[in-house]
């Protein structure tokens, strides 16, 4: 079963992504794709946190904490790569 709080939490970031993907289209920030992928993970895990609630719930747990695992690793990365690198 899932919870409201998951949910929302789907809503609230999935109208957070939209702001992001539209922010950097326009130019308005700067186009770290690694982070961008960051965030795409930890969406992808809202959403397998919400699908877990109704099919195959080992499957979907499983692939929730394996994209959270992806985004750490892409926040990693960006800022190795991207944000300290273009400091310098």
């Amino acid at each position: 079963m899932y919870q409201l709080s998951e949910v929302l939490n789907l809503i609230f970031d999935s109208i957070g992504l939209l702001i992001l993907i539209r922010l950097f289209w326009l130019g308005l920030i700067p186009k770290y794709k690694y982070l961008l992928l960051g965030f795409l993970s930890i969406w992808f895990s809202n959403i397998f946190t919400v699908v877990e609630g109704f099919y195959f719930p080992d499957i979907f747990n499983l692939l929730e904490h394996s994209f959270y695992f992806f985004s750490s690793v892409f926040f990693f990365v960006s800022l190795k790569k991207e944000i300290l690198v273009s400091a310098h």
